[in-house]
């Protein structure tokens, strides 16, 4: 488990925006400490790698909330449709 300090170190992301993602639930810690404090496992560093990934491509974040939160959301589809236009 890493902290938020850590995770933010880690990947160059801003604490603030590592809080922001979580009041929005678009990435939500995996636990808390008692001090209240963010702890982040693997999978939720796995779910922020995709987050970066659709933020370079300029997805805009309610589409990103979308796709992460969505099981039936075909995440390969969009990607070759943001990249076609990105090349347009």
């Amino acid at each position: 488990m890493r902290t938020v300090s850590e995770v933010s170190k880690l990947t160059g992301v801003s604490i603030r925006t590592l809080q922001y993602y979580d009041k929005i639930g678009l990435l939500q810690p995996s636990a808390r400490t008692e001090a209240a404090y963010r702890l982040y496992d693997n999978c939720d560093l796995e779910k922020l790698q995709q987050i970066l990934l659709f933020r370079e491509l300029e997805f805009p974040i309610k589409d990103i909330k979308q796709i992460i939160n969505s099981s039936d959301f075909d995440r390969k589809k969009a990607l070759a449709q943001q990249i076609e236009l990105l090349t347009l």
